[in-house]
């Protein structure tokens, strides 16, 4: 080997080989702090704001679910149609559901959180007008009996 530069290729002659140019890359994993990352990952103990953006947050469907079952635990006692027997008891699945859904439609990462919290309101409601009715209906079950 000489100390000059490297003789020119003949124009007939093939290219020398690249990887004889460059020295070849050592064996094994590269170092923790020589590898790559990944645009949208977070370096460790790196504190910088990035990453990938959070997923929406879900439609409001279970509170306006909430509100519809917290208004039919309200209206339908009272609706004119013969409930006979079972009048002071048809709320109980409205107001139930509703207060389930409602509480649903409060969790996690939702909109319509005080649409929600207005149909659990609803679902209350509806359930402390179910307690009225059962209590007025047994209490005039358990009195005597007035003859005219």
């Amino acid at each position: 080997m000489t100390d000059g530069p490297a003789p020119e290729p003949e124009a007939g002659a093939p290219a020398p080989h690249a990887a004889s140019a460059h020295p070849a890359p050592p064996h094994g994993p590269p170092p923790p702090h020589l590898r790559p990352q990944q645009p949208w990952s977070r370096p460790a103990g790196a504190g910088w704001p990035g990453g990938p953006p959070p997923p929406p947050p879900k439609g409001a469907g279970l509170a306006v679910a909430a509100v519809v079952l917290g208004l039919l635990g309200c209206v339908v006692p009272f609706l004119p149609v013969d409930l006979t027997g079972v009048r002071h008891y048809v709320a109980f699945p409205f107001w139930s559901a509703g207060l389930l859904t409602a509480v649903l439609g409060c969790l996690g990462r939702r909109r319509g959180k005080p649409l929600a919290a207005a149909g659990g309101a609803l679902s209350v409601l509806a359930l402390l007008l179910q307690v009225a009715m059962v209590a007025g209906h047994l209490a005039q079950a358990l009195s005597p009996a007035t003859a005219p």
